[in-house]
């Protein structure tokens, strides 16, 4: 079987920084012989999150019943009063926010400064999103942001009247968020706002993967996404290889390799390999090992 990579595979710059501030604040707990926490998941990959967990790292919610110690702000940020809550319980916070998502975080704060209204296009529930919703003004008061997930929820804002057609808008989108359900609401919500400015796209990385996961798929007659379950991003890469027509199939780690889905795979004569942006190498490098050998 031809293994064929894709042009973009790998950690992007966000999970990179992540990982490299986690193995800092690992060293300095040990150095200072402190506890050390993530507050959250630290990135969507679950072979990662358990690596650090091995070394020390415990994955926290919040402050509550815990013993102060160093803190890392998963690489898509945290709301700013649960930044505050670690704070005040005397934890010693590390910021690994990915640099784009706080950039976002950063729009939507001035932009409420200045009295504009704010609007997160982004996936209800997703880490990034909650973030987003948790910014707060310089006297500690929340932004109340609106939230969009879809193209229903576009048209629910526009009919309710919630904000008025000539009001000045704010538009952040979450950074894994799709690219094709982004520009057709982005078309949408601008024949219903006179006044509305997008403040940014879909990040250009994970475009730029999904782009090369496409010429994957039009060279290979099967693609395999590997990526965390709970990646939105690895998600995405499904997604839009499906689109094609193209047989694909989402697997975590070379574990779910099983004698089933080998035997199905040892029908193609070339599969590509792509994979999430919170994905390591070495997870790349086990799966092809694998797939080299049918």
């Amino acid at each position: 079987m031809k293994v064929v990579r894709s042009k973009v595979i790998g950690y992007c710059f966000g999970v990179s920084n992540t990982i490299n501030k986690a193995e800092e604040c690992i060293q300095r707990s040990k150095d200072e012989k402190l506890p050390c926490y993530s507050i959250g998941q630290l990135i969507h990959n679950k072979d990662v999150v358990e690596h650090f967990m091995s070394e020390g790292m415990v994955n926290s919610e919040s402050p509550d019943g815990l013993e102060p110690g160093i803190a890392l702000v998963r690489a898509h940020g945290i709301p700013e009063s649960l930044w505050r809550r670690y704070e005040n319980a005397g934890f010693r916070i590390v910021d690994s926010t990915c640099p784009i998502v706080a950039k976002g975080a950063e729009t939507i704060r001035k932009a409420a400064q200045k009295g504009s209204n704010t609007i997160i296009i982004g996936v209800k529930g997703h880490a990034e999103t909650i973030g987003l919703l948790g910014v707060e003004l310089p006297d500690g008061r929340a932004v109340d942001s609106h939230l969009i997930c879809s193209m229903e929820d576009a048209r629910e804002l526009c009919v309710s009247r919630r904000l008025k057609e000539d009001s000045d808008i704010v538009v952040v989108v979450q950074t894994t968020f799709p690219e094709k359900e982004f520009q057709a609401i982005r078309r949408y919500l601008k024949t219903c706002f006179s006044k509305i400015r997008f403040s940014n796209s879909p990040c250009g990385a994970t475009e730029a993967r999904g782009k090369a996961a496409l010429e994957l798929a039009s060279q290979t007659d099967a693609v395999i996404v590997i990526g965390g379950k709970n990646s939105e991003n690895t998600r995405g890469l499904a997604r839009r290889v499906a689109e094609t027509g193209k047989p694909v199939y989402s697997i975590e780690n070379d574990k779910d390799l099983d004698e089933r889905l080998l035997e199905e795979l040892s029908a193609y004569s070339s599969v590509g390999i792509c994979s999430g942006s919170s994905t390591p190498t070495s997870t790349i490098r086990a799966v092809e090992e694998i797939l080299e050998r049918l």
